[in-house]
């Protein structure tokens, strides 16, 4: 009798069992197809997407725009080449700030592979299962089309930029460089807003005199240390510069003697040296010596294989990056776009700092848009204050 219950009950049982076995084969499979790359199409169509939109925001409309040219495969990963057109050099400095919220958005790796004053500039976003290479150019400028042309594609319809909140607000660092060569700025310079820093290039006629006065008006003074390029010789660094071909004690000593000819400096930023700071130890070493006279470090990031913050980071240097260059330009209009930009992107980040020249549009743009900079979001700080 027992023997009997125990069958039926292993009967009525069964379809359900197999059931949970189908069950458990489905999400078994729907597992393996998300990670072989089914599940990011999704994300793949919604960045496609984003880079088209984020172009048109910028006024690169669809002729503007070679996606896929080519697509090729490196050491397993699919690398996609897609290249644009800008107008101008302002509203691709716009492109690539809205590239930087976007990838910090998604948690994903953006390198910058060139100078921004470059013709075409060349960047890496990295994703999980492919890579897209993005080549930022310049528009040329052609005649004008005649009227029996074709009218051309109409632009897409840009997707709106994210906002911060209307009471967002954030720190804003400047620092100027390139001072030290002359003296006719200095009055100019003094009257700006005391939380402005000025980098100074060592071993000029006015490099020490520069400091002092500039110090004396109660700004803060950055040692604008030179150093090689990739360019070099055909860029020159200047007096001073540290260059890859020196000893460790020619390369300590050149540090050394720079901090003494810039007084009062409370850090260093780079002047070129795009190759110098994509060397991990030749980095160290400066930072070292930094560490030694308790100085901070902010990277130019002239290039976007510098290693400055890693060998900064590793020895406890104070130390952070440029966010936004402000006059690759030197007209009024694309020096206000970038303050633009840099007072958007404190307000969404919270902190970044401006790097721009100590050069009469510069200041002048400077002089009359930073007394009401509050009134707009951004919280003036010295460039010290951003060092961590």
């Amino acid at each position: 009798m027992n023997s009997k219950r125990q069958k039926r009950a292993l009967g009525s049982s069964s379809p359900w069992l197999i059931l949970a076995v189908v069950v458990a084969l489905v999400v078994l499979a729907s597992g393996l197809w998300y990670l072989s790359g089914g599940g990011d199409a999704g994300e793949r169509v919604a960045i496609e997407s984003r880079l088209v939109n984020l172009a048109a925001e910028r006024g690169v409309g669809a002729e503007g725009i070679v996606a896929d040219d080519p697509i090729r495969k490196v050491d397993g990963i699919f690398v996609r080449t897609w290249r644009f057109e800008f107008p101008n050099r302002a509203a691709r400095d716009g492109f690539l700030g809205d590239l930087e919220l976007e990838s910090a958005d998604r948690k994903t790796e953006l390198v910058v592979a060139d100078d921004l004053s470059s013709e075409v500039v060349h960047l890496r976003l990295g994703l999980e299962a492919e890579t897209f290479d993005l080549h930022l150019g310049l528009a040329a400028v052609t005649p004008a089309v005649p009227p029996t042309a074709a009218p051309p594609t109409p632009n897409p319809s840009p997707t709106q930029r994210p906002k911060p909140a209307p009471d967002a607000r954030g720190r804003l660092a400047i620092l100027l460089d390139d001072a030290g060569q002359k003296l006719d700025l200095l009055q100019a310079a003094a009257a700006l807003p005391k939380e402005i820093g000025f980098a100074i290039l060592p071993f000029l006629p006015k490099s020490a005199e520069t400091a002092e006065a500039l110090h004396g008006s109660g700004h803060e003074i950055w040692l604008h240390l030179p150093m090689e390029p990739n360019t070099y010789p055909a860029d020159n660094p200047g007096p001073g510069a540290i260059m890859m071909s020196m000893s460790t004690t020619e390369l300590r000593t050149a540090v050394h003697a720079a901090i003494d000819d810039v007084p009062h400096a409370v850090g260093v930023n780079n002047h070129m040296g795009s190759k110098v700071t994509s060397n991990l130890k030749t980095m160290t070493w400066i930072m070292q010596e930094l560490k030694a006279r308790d100085l901070a470090f902010i990277d130019s990031r002239t290039t976007s294989r510098t290693v400055a913050e890693v060998a900064a980071v590793g020895l406890g240097v104070p130390a952070n990056r440029r966010h936004v260059f402000l006059d690759n330009e030197r007209d009024p209009a694309a020096i206000r776009r970038q303050l633009a930009e840099a007072v958007f992107r404190c307000r969404m980040e919270g902190e970044i700092i401006a790097i721009g020249h100590l050069d009469p549009v510069t200041v002048e743009v400077l002089a009359e848009e930073l007394p009401d900079i509050s009134k707009r979001g951004a919280d003036l700080v010295r460039p010290s204050a951003l060092v961590k």
